[in-house]
């Protein structure tokens, strides 16, 4: 007799299930015959297959009491809410930090620290170069 129930994915703190159809005494790690969809507790997404649950429930597949609840919240609604969507959405770590702290505007003093530590580069003239090479002028052309 087949059933459909929830596989338990993802690691430890991270759960989210996958939906499938299985023998109803295999275990949950082995073979499935079809995979309908996940399901995601901590952000309350579903998304299954609709056709093809139609289809398995028709053929004689009988739902776990927990699989018929996900079931059920998957018909009500239809659509999969994003996490933009959620009543109060997560913050990133780094959008946190840099809300909370502005970064200072450079004072007159910092500027001229700066401007004395980097020393101001000349072009070399063709008298400097002490290299053993010759510099070879170029003649202008002419304008009549």
């Amino acid at each position: 007799m087949l059933a459909v129930k929830l596989k338990l994915i993802g690691k430890k703190g991270q759960h989210s299930f996958r939906v499938i159809v299985q023998e109803k005494k295999a275990k949950l790690n082995g073979k499935f015959v079809d995979d309908l969809g996940w399901y995601n507790p901590h952000s309350n997404q579903v998304k299954i297959d609709q056709e093809k649950l139609k289809k398995w429930l028709g053929d004689g597949a009988r739902p776990t009491e927990s699989a018929e609840k996900i079931i059920k919240k998957a018909k009500e609604s239809s659509e999969i809410q994003d996490y933009e969507n959620r009543k109060n959405p997560k913050k990133k770590k780094k959008e946190k930090l840099r809300a909370e702290a502005p970064t200072p505007a450079p004072t007159e003093t910092q500027e001229q620290g700066e401007a004395e530590k980097t020393p101001p580069t000349e072009p070399q003239k063709a008298d400097d170069v002490s290299s053993g090479d010759e510099v070879v002028e170029q003649e202008k052309p002419k304008e009549d």
